[in-house]
Parts: structure tokens; sequence; C-alpha cells
């Protein structure tokens, strides 16, 4: 019975990726997907369900590499979405809320506050009178 050979025996192939390469490529992945989606809504279980991976595993590597919670990621980026639309004179506070994929407003407003010091009210503002005296 003949068997073909091994194409990385024969130097064909690439090697295979490292352990810590595919982890890495796991962490980009995780980010990726939370750009593409973050106003949409979605869990640790969205994430992982789309890119194959058991919750359990998908939120200890990622948080293992970037030494942040998945679902403290997504809330991360929603934050920055939401302060680059309240720096805006026509959007208001419960239409940013919606736009980052919060569903609770007062939900949205703690976790503002916890991540920029101030609530989204102030902060927007805070943000159109600077453009008014500029």
């Amino acid at each position: 019975m003949l068997v073909a050979p091994d194409p990385r025996e024969e130097g064909l192939a690439p090697p295979s990726p490292s352990a810590d390469n595919r982890e890495r490529t796991v962490a980009e992945r995780v980010s990726e997907y939370i750009e593409w989606n973050y106003s949409r809504p979605i869990s640790l279980r969205h994430v992982a369900d789309a890119l194959g991976y058991s919750p359990c595993h998908l939120t200890h590597t990622f948080r293992q590499l970037t030494g942040t919670p998945v679902t403290a990621a997504i809330i991360k980026r929603r934050i920055r979405a939401a302060q680059e639309l309240l720096g805006e004179a026509n959007v208001d506070v419960a239409s940013a809320c919606e736009a980052v994929g919060f569903n609770d407003i007062c939900y949205f407003t703690r976790q503002f506050v916890r991540h920029v010091g101030v609530t989204p009210g102030r902060f927007r503002s805070a943000m159109n009178s600077g453009k008014r005296s500029a």
C-alpha cells in the first residue's frame, strides 16, 4: 500500500502554526469581530459561536492575551463609538445609546460613567460647547 508523504516532511507546506501564534490569531479575530459587530446585540456566546470556540476557552484565551474579558472589550468599543457620536451636535443620548448596541439607556449611562467619568449628557454638552467656542 502506498502512502503519500506528509507535505511538511517534504518541505512542501508551511509548518503548523505554533500554539502561541494560533492564540494570538484568536485575539485578533475576536477584536475584528467586535469591531464589525459592536452595534448589533452581541455577547460572548455570539463571538464564540462565530469563531468556533467554546465561550470558556475564548474568554480565557482572550483575557490571557489582552488582559480584558471579551464582554469588557465589547463595552469599551461601544463606549468609544458613543463618544464619537455624542460629539456630533445633532445626536442625542438615546440615539447614541441605540446606535452603538445598548438596549437599556440606564445600563448605557452606568457604563459610560464608568469608562469616561461623566454622564453621556454632560459629555455631549462639553463636546458641543467646545465646538461653539472654537
